[in-house]
């Protein structure tokens, strides 16, 4: 039980999973826009989506050849919220709380 929290806190410690994270907290999002996103490219924004799926935090779902990923469930989405995690919108909108 307890390794299970450390590879939650674990994936949230990294500035580009956090960020992903919050931008999931409004609404679900295709794999490939999480570049433009997060200034990162694609094989690096891949293996922080990794990292976040093997720690129970995201899940995702095909839709033809896209990836959409979304937060696991919502007692994972109460759980970042209690953290003090608030979500962001895309394109520099203002913040969600």
């Amino acid at each position: 039980m307890v390794k299970n929290k450390v590879k939650v806190f674990k994936a949230l410690g990294d500035e580009t999973r956090l960020s992903i994270v919050r931008y999931l907290l409004t609404k679900d999002f295709c794999a490939c826009e999480f570049s433009s996103m997060t200034k990162k490219d694609q094989t690096t924004v891949s293996r922080h989506l990794k990292v976040l799926v093997e720690a129970g935090v995201l899940k995702y779902k095909k839709d033809g050849r896209n990836i959409i990923y979304s937060i696991k469930d919502n007692k994972v989405k109460k759980s970042l919220i209690a953290f003090g995690i608030e979500g962001i919108k895309h394109c520099c909108q203002e913040e969600l709380k």
